[in-house]
């Protein structure tokens, strides 16, 4: 079954007031409500866009799969793709926690994929 799992790519965007932020962007209370506890029997093509463009990611970031009867599905089904994600800790918490040479080789790499260059692991205080 295909269901929507906004509430996981927004927490991941580390955006917690979900249904604030959907009202903030257009969305009405009854539908960002509708959307995030997945009691949508369709979404349109406008809104699905809306979504992505607002959280900056594709379609398939928005859908999560779960097989009805799992041993029935070949392994190879291209919906395995859509499984769910794991939920990890908000970074913030994770980067607060890490030592001094740690954030700066984490923002030598982040700095490398926002550039589209090799990342530098030289880090110096």
């Amino acid at each position: 079954m295909l269901t929507l799992n906004i509430k996981a790519v927004m927490n991941a965007r580390e955006i917690y007031n979900h249904n604030a932020f959907l009202c903030n962007h257009g969305f009405n209370y009854y539908t960002a409500s509708r959307l995030l506890n997945n009691k949508v029997k369709s979404i349109s093509h406008s809104q699905l866009e809306k979504l992505c463009l607002l959280l900056h990611c594709t379609p398939n970031d928005l859908y999560t799969w779960s097989a009805a009867n799992a041993k029935m599905v070949n392994s190879s089904q291209p919906l395995h793709q859509l499984l769910p994600i794991a939920v990890k800790p908000p970074t913030n918490q994770v980067y607060n926690n890490l030592p001094l040479h740690k954030v700066l080789e984490l923002r030598n790499s982040i700095d490398a994929v926002v550039n589209n260059e090799p990342s530098n692991q030289n880090t110096s205080v």
